[in-house]
């Protein structure tokens, strides 16, 4: 089941390599530059940067990419994986809906989701946004970053991008933030807001997303000591 699976991994690998060639790292053979991992409140911009230094930097950005590789694998529908990522059902619905639905429960979701992000590891040269990778990867050179900003920039910014009142913003991001403090309490027994966690936490209500991607360069090169390529 493994080997099906880094096969699936490896063919998107290989897709998005001939869609970026000139932008993919160049690193010795069998030596790929260690992986980034973000974890974000929401609406701190943390899929944003990761989109930022995939475009500068040449890596894989794995973040929805993520539902689809466990949806092939599983044969599921991609619509109720979405529903279960980062988030966590109450036991006794999990195997109601996923007897009455046959398709996957929490527990292959989170199963699947170890595979997906450790073959990711392995091939390198990526950025994983969330889903508690930080927690799932082993390699110890792989980084971590954590993205936070003051809730009253976060309301904003989600007020604005979702054409919404304030008030309904503030709410989204309470009930966010609380289901991925929960999928990680649940599933890796750790405190998502454990600054020690991470090898860098930013604020990105201080910082532009330029900003920290130089921060995280240098943090990124001092810990694992491979430099990183920046496209112009």
């Amino acid at each position: 089941m493994e080997k099906v699976l880094s096969k699936i991994i490896e063919e998107r690998m290989k897709s998005w390599e001939l869609d970026s060639t000139s932008k993919k790292p160049t690193t010795p053979k069998g030596n790929p530059f260690p992986v980034i991992t973000i974890s974000r409140e929401f609406g701190a911009l943390g899929a944003a940067l990761a989109a930022h230094m995939s475009e500068k930097i040449g890596f894989k950005m794995w973040d929805k990419d993520i539902l689809q590789a466990i949806s092939d694998k599983l044969g599921s529908d991609r619509k109720f994986l979405e529903a279960l990522d980062e988030s966590r059902r109450e036991t006794i619905e999990d195997v109601v809906v996923g007897f009455m639905k046959k398709t996957s429960t929490n527990s292959g979701y989170i199963r699947t989701l170890n595979q997906v992000v450790r073959t990711v590891e392995a091939h390198g040269n990526s950025i994983i946004v969330g889903r508690g990778s930080n927690y799932i990867c082993t390699n110890p050179k792989a980084f971590h970053v954590r993205l936070v900003s003051p809730l009253k920039t976060r309301t904003e910014h989600i007020a604005a991008k979702q054409g919404m009142s304030k008030a309904d913003a503030q709410s989204m991001i309470n009930k966010t933030d609380d289901e991925r403090a929960e999928f990680v309490q649940y599933y890796f027994k750790k405190d998502v807001t454990n600054a020690s966690d991470y090898d860098l936490v930013l604020n990105s209500g201080v910082y532009s997303l330029e900003q920290m991607m130089e921060i995280v360069k240098v943090a990124y090169e001092k810990k694992t000591g491979f430099k990183l390529p920046m496209q112009s």
